[in-house]
């Protein structure tokens, strides 16, 4: 169980920048479009499909899923995150559709009996302090045959640790777990808690800034994924798995 101390740091951290999200989550560009064309094909939602969706934030990952038509329980630790998203999507034509509560992915109070179609994450395993008992935990609010998607940053890119050091919206103090997300961990812990057909797949090769400024990059990105062992040193991993029927 992640201490106090833990989810403290995060809610600080996410409440004090969750004004800034309109510059940060920018929703339409060229890298966002590549990474959400991965995530969003992962999950592939359907029309009416019920989705938990673990650490929120800004919804800059809810409002594909509310676009497809899924309905989207979105849950974070930072209330200040949650105001943002309401205030961002309060005008989407699927808002009903959409439920937000401040809530914590390794010990949730307020999801009762519920089970979902779909648990899903992106760049939040990293932040819950506990990936393996966040996993077992969310397990059960999984239907059976259900999929968990999570879009992580990969540790084996050094990149990563250039950006927590030098980016100044970054922080180490809140970006440490990153060291908690190995791919093979991630995976023992799927493996650990239940889950099967637990998966990984590495994409992304050029950061933001390339991927922006260069038309037609992604083409190139993509040919990355196909070098064998070096494709596990890209910068995302696409973690995957199912809740067993039985």
């Amino acid at each position: 169980m992640p201490d106090k101390s833990w989810r403290e740091a995060q809610r600080s951290f996410f409440d004090a920048t969750a004004g800034h999200y309109d510059a940060n989550f920018e929703q339409s560009n060229p890298y966002m479009d590549f990474v959400l064309s991965r995530y969003i094909g992962a999950i592939n939602p359907k029309e009416g499909d019920s989705i938990l969706e673990i650490g929120a934030s800004g919804g800059r990952f809810t409002t594909p899923l509310l676009d497809k038509g899924a309905h989207v329980t979105a849950i974070d630790v930072s209330p200040k995150s949650l105001e943002y998203m309401a205030g961002q999507l309060q005008s989407h034509p699927r808002w009903e559709n959409l439920e937000l509560l401040e809530e914590d992915a390794t010990a949730p109070a307020k999801l009762g009996e519920r089970r979902f179609d779909a648990v899903v994450g992106a760049h939040i395993l990293h932040h819950v302090g506990d990936p393996a008992l966040a996993l077992r935990v969310l397990r059960g609010y999984l239907k059976p045959g259900g999929r968990v998607i999570f879009l992580e940053p990969n540790p084996w890119n050094f990149l990563w640790y250039l950006q927590i050091t030098f980016h100044p919206g970054k922080s180490w103090a809140v970006e440490r777990g990153i060291f908690q997300v190995w791919p093979g961990g991630i995976l023992k812990n799927f493996r650990d808690g239940g889950y099967a057909e637990p998966e990984n797949h590495c994409f992304g090769f050029f950061p933001p800034l390339f991927l922006n400024w260069i038309p037609g990059l992604s083409t190139v990105d993509v040919w990355f994924e196909s070098l064998g062992p070096l494709s596990k040193l890209l910068t995302l991993n696409l973690f995957t798995a199912v809740n067993p029927e039985h």
